[in-house]
């Protein structure tokens, strides 16, 4: 019996072990499953987006049956952008291919198709394509290595030239497939059945002033368009075959505001808890005291598009194809014009140039990018960098090195400009010209004597005459009609342009709410004429994120009606 007992024992115990070790290893299986898969997926997005191979290699193909192509100038995303959702240019229509469209047959959605008709004057046969699209069935990951390989679709279609025949391996064909089922397969966050969540980013140091100006613009938009699309709503069936056909996918907009306290260094966890509680689909417009970078790079990391907010300081290097679009690049682009200019100018070619230069990153940026720039245009130029902490730094530097008259002075002031625009006009340096960035022209403006205005530039990328440009008094016109008071024009003309360009792409992405697919949007609706004067030129291409690319190098003018003039041509470092 004792035997007898201990053996039943033994197997109850076994039975038991074989279940955990069934349990486990299927676990085991299944987490191996999804490493694989998303490994799978991370290669189909390497080869969509860079156009290389499950091998690490280059991706390899032809267009125009002869035209080689590698790697980058390969890659998906060249032509079908980051959504997936196509473009059209040059005569060409490239139809979306992200997951849901791919793999499944293809319908005739006025909708979708609707904003190709009117972005670009195309020639008839475009326009034919739209009107007449090839229906085909879905794809399957044989249809699709067949499209690759040979420019056919999967109903044996034949495809335009312009589209690559691809060398891809069946690994490759593979990955790409599984990339492509994740693309643009999902409604991305912040958008329901009803609403558009929307944000503008402030930190607690900008003046109370701006924000209310800059925030009020923002807020009066968002209340003026929810009352246009609740007028529509009410009217179904207003206006056939056109906007009406819209307004059951559109959403009302609402409008949080996350204020940044404290430490720029505590930044980056205060969006994350602002996200985590409130998940917005975009932010638009706002300002901070200081550098873009912990916005931009909590931007990237979410991809959420950021929509031109008030900055001197964008994230720096530049990020091509990144998730903030700015109006400029603030203080590094005026450094750049400023040394471009230097570079060229025929009184300066002998001169020294001095930098003084704040040391906090108002100062330093522009400080190395200018010194760069110079270098790069001149090896042979001399020049100095000098940084200073505090007023006495200041004073001891404009007496001791910008004395000469026959050396350029290069001054970037600190977050504090009046300071080191008092200093100028309290010591009146003798040096041949004095260069300011144009956050110091309001303050020059006040304090520097008519001999050392004589003697003054400033890198000014923004319009000179705005009132010049039609959009302008369009914009005058709707923020008079909101009972806002047009106290500080550039902010609210700024915020104005975001809202606007934000409410042309939504309109243009019909239901098709992808982040990316927002942004693609907003570089083609920039091409447009909806700049109200704020700059000269604003515009954007694909990948771009510097909607305005130049600046003047001006001085003061007092017969002109800005009181500025420029000096020289516009100039696109």
């Amino acid at each position: 019996m004792p035997y007898r007992k201990s053996t039943a024992l033994v197997r109850l115990a076994g039975f038991f072990l074989a279940i955990f070790m069934s349990a486990a290893c299927g676990s085991v299986g299944a987490a191996v499953g999804k490493h694989a898969a998303a490994s799978n997926v991370a290669a189909g997005e390497r080869i969509y987006r860079q156009g290389i191979g499950t091998d690490g290699k280059p991706v390899q193909a032809f267009s125009q049956t002869d035209v080689p192509l590698s790697g980058e100038q390969a890659a998906c995303v060249t032509c079908h952008r980051p959504s997936g959702l196509g473009s059209s240019e040059g005569g060409y229509y490239v139809p979306p291919i992200s997951g849901p469209l791919l793999f499944s047959p293809r319908k005739l959605d006025r909708l979708r198709l609707f904003p190709q008709f009117f972005h670009q004057v195309q020639p008839k046969s475009f326009d034919t394509r739209l009107h007449q699209p090839h229906m085909r069935p879905g794809y399957t990951v044989g249809s699709l290595a067949t499209t690759l390989s040979e420019g056919v679709d999967a109903a044996g279609q034949k495809l335009a030239t312009i589209m690559p025949r691809y060398r891809m391996t069946d690994a490759d064909v593979k990955a790409l497939a599984a990339y492509l089922h994740t693309l643009s397969a999902r409604i991305d966050p912040g958008v329901d059945d009803h609403q558009i969540k929307l944000a503008a980013v402030f930190s607690d140091q900008v003046p109370a002033a701006d924000r209310d100006a800059m925030l009020g613009t923002l807020q009066a938009y968002v209340k003026w368009r929810n009352l246009h699309l609740h007028e529509d709503q009410s009217r179904k069936g207003f206006s056939p075959y056109s906007r009406s056909e819209f307004v059951p996918i559109e959403r009302s907009w609402s409008l949080s505001v996350w204020t940044l306290k404290g430490d720029a260094s505590t930044w980056r966890a205060q969006l994350d808890a602002y996200y985590r509680a409130n998940p917005v689909f975009a932010l638009v417009g706002g300002k901070v005291d200081g550098s873009w970078n912990g916005p931009s790079q909590f931007c990237d990391e979410h991809r959420i598009p950021c929509l031109f907010p008030d900055t001197d300081l964008p994230a720096w290097p530049p990020s091509h194809a990144g998730y903030t679009v700015y109006f400029s690049a603030g203080l590094a682009l005026e450094a750049q014009v400023s040394a471009s200019f230097i570079a060229s100018h025929e009184a300066g070619n002998h001169a020294q140039v001095v930098q003084i230069a704040a040391a906090d990153s108002y100062g330093q940026l522009p400080a190395r990018i200018f010194q760069q720039t110079l270098h790069e245009r001149e090896p042979r130029r001399q020049q100095s960098l000098i940084t200073y902490h505090d007023r006495a730094e200041l004073d001891a530097a404009l007496k001791a090195d910008a004395g000469h008259p026959d050396r350029l002075l290069v001054v970037w002031p600190g977050a504090d400009v009046t300071t080191a625009v008092d200093a100028l006009a309290a010591l009146q340096p003798r040096a041949s010209l004095v260069f300011l960035p144009s956050r110091a022209i309001d303050a020059a403006r006040k304090a520097a004597t008519t001999e050392l205005a004589a003697r003054l530039r400033f890198a000014d990328p923004y319009e000179l005459a705005p009132s010049s440009h039609v959009k302008s008094f369009e914009t005058r016109a709707w923020l008079h009609t909101r009972h806002l008071v047009i106290d500080h024009p550039l902010l609210q003309f700024k915020e104005y342009y975001a809202m606007s360009m934000l409410d042309a792409a939504l309109f243009e992405i019909s239901n098709d709410f992808y982040r990316d697919y927002l942004i693609e949007r907003i570089e083609d609706e920039s091409q447009k004429d909806m700049n109200p004067g704020i700059y000269p030129r604003l515009a954007l291409g694909p990948g771009e994120r510097y909607a305005a690319k130049g600046a003047n190098i001006v001085r003061f003018a007092p017969g002109k009606p800005s009181g500025l003039t420029p000096v020289g041509n516009w100039i696109a470092p």
